[in-house]
């Protein structure tokens, strides 16, 4: 199913595919400065920018910063 959406390029190849087909998926992140990680669990809508932050959108509504993605399903984003 083709995005309705504009997705930014530098978006990782996992999430562009994630997006496109309203896969449930597990994401974890850490908080800068800190080893600690949370998971969250989730359907992936859309990408959000607000001023120079993009944020993945998710079907309960929760908003997550991109930048503080580490991983998609276990499978770890590149740096």
């Amino acid at each position: 199913m083709p995005s309705a959406f504009p997705l930014p390029h530098s978006l990782p190849l996992e999430l562009q595919v994630l997006l496109r087909g309203g896969h449930r998926c597990l994401l974890v992140y850490r908080t800068p400065g800190t080893s600690a990680e949370f998971c969250v669990h989730g359907i992936l809508l859309n990408v959000l920018r607000r001023g120079q932050v993009d944020y993945l959108l998710l079907a309960s509504g929760c908003e997550l910063r991109l930048d503080w993605l580490v991983s998609v399903n276990g499978h770890r984003l590149a740096a």
